[in-house]
């Protein structure tokens, strides 16, 4: 009976130390905050070398004081991308709560702002230091997540825990992203799909097929990698540099 008794407590060892291990990922809220063009202050987030902020971007100015012109229906129609009068636009994603899954009225701002293609292309959102990131950017995030125990669920591991209508889930936030259903603006200037979907920019683009890579978050455990047309509006997640 000895010897059984001496094996009880290593294999507890083990045990403990194998389950450590499925959830060693260790994401760090940085001290270190990133000020925008307007004075919009964000904290910001250490997820394996990568330093992410943790909030949708909010400007309304380019980094180099120029503003950027907000969209309304009333004012551009459905020119939210009109190559014939290129303009870069932003609008606020629809922060109305039509599926009642906040308790208070939200703030307008509280998804971020949403961008048109030449916004995104004008290479002066991010505050400097900062840029728009890449597919590869995310797909490095991917990868750490997947090394680190949340292999198949990286998605809901970046979705906010609260927010999202039923038909997609709520999210863990198990690394503290906090990743938003912020929607997106569709082809013809309209926000839509808040509460339902995240969607992030990134820089790549084929320019042969017009589309750009965009990042979502909806009702699957894992991240969705989607070719959009570049009509498409989204909001921006920014990575230090």
């Amino acid at each position: 009976m000895k010897p059984i008794n001496l094996l009880i407590p290593i294999l507890l060892v083990v045990l403990f130390s194998c389950s450590k291990k499925e959830n060693s990922i260790e994401p760090k809220v940085e001290n270190e905050t990133m000020v925008d063009a307007d004075g919009n202050v964000y904290n910001t987030i250490k997820i394996g070398n990568q330093t992410w902020m943790l909030e949708n971007l909010k400007t309304t100015t380019f980094n180099d004081g120029t503003p950027i012109t907000k969209y309304t229906f009333k004012t551009h129609g459905v020119n939210w991308h009109n190559l014939n009068k290129p303009e870069t636009l932003y609008q606020w994603a629809d922060a109305s709560d039509l599926n009642n899954v906040h308790e208070n009225e939200l703030p307008f701002d509280y998804y971020g702002a949403m961008y048109n293609h030449l916004a995104i292309e004008s290479g002066k959102l991010a505050p400097k230091g900062w840029r728009i990131p890449t597919e590869k950017d995310f797909k490095e995030l991917e990868n750490h997540l997947s090394e680190n125990g949340y292999a198949g669920k990286e998605g809901i591991s970046l979705k906010s825990s609260n927010g999202w209508m039923s038909l997609s889930g709520n999210g863990t936030d198990a690394v503290g992203f906090k990743g938003l259903p912020n929607g997106y603006i569709h082809a013809s200037g309209g926000a839509t799909f808040a509460e339902g979907i995240c969607t992030w920019a990134t820089t790549s683009v084929d320019t042969t097929n017009s589309t750009r890579k965009m990042i979502q978050l909806y009702n699957q455990d894992t991240i969705l990698y989607a070719d959009n047309a570049i009509q498409i509006g989204a909001g921006i997640r920014c990575i230090k540099e």
